[in-house]
């Protein structure tokens, strides 16, 4: 049971850090924006650059901040039932709907790792006056892919240990 701790907590911390730095992308999106809104209306001089390099700040932030919201158990869902059910209830449910999660993860981290290659070969850009490469941006999400699957398996650690001490381990120790 330690070595199973041990592996959830890795898997947590590197989410934790990787969700923390990639929150920084917020304050990029809003100097780019903010930049444009300026540079448009106060001096009527728009930029090229702003609207291309927010929205890949954009993608960086949703493909690098899924596993970190699946950590803090911020996913949506539906809390009809959920709330009132016991830390042992919620881990079957959570055990048995794992499989469906684990079966797309695979095919998302596949699919998406083939799509990054693609935008390699191709060299992507966007289709716009700017058009930055897309190829860096691509790549960050099977990278978030595969950290929100190491994240599911961090979930079916946690949902182990649940039915096996009747405890639920609440994410303190991440500092």
């Amino acid at each position: 049971m330690n070595v199973l701790r041990k592996i959830r907590k890795i898997i947590d911390t590197v989410n934790h850090w990787v969700g923390t730095v990639a929150k920084f992308t917020l304050i990029a999106i809003l100097f780019c924006l903010s930049f444009e809104v300026i540079a448009r209306y106060l001096f009527n001089s728009p930029t090229i650059w702003a609207m291309d390099m927010s929205l890949q700040f954009l993608c960086a932030l949703g493909a690098l901040g899924g596993a970190y919201a699946l950590l803090y158990n911020q996913h949506v869902r539906v809390d009809v039932f959920w709330g009132s059910w016991s830390d042992k209830k919620r881990a079957v449910v959570d055990l048995c709907t794992s499989v469906l999660f684990f079966i797309y993860m695979c095919f998302m981290v596949y699919q998406t790792i083939i799509m990054a290659q693609d935008s390699w070969t191709f060299q992507e850009r966007m289709a716009s006056v700017f058009a930055p490469p897309l190829y860096y941006v691509k790549t960050l999400i099977p990278i978030g892919a595969i950290l929100l699957l190491l994240q599911g398996i961090a979930k079916l650690i946690h949902d182990i240990m649940v039915l096996v001490t009747g405890q639920s381990e609440d994410m303190r120790y991440i500092d």
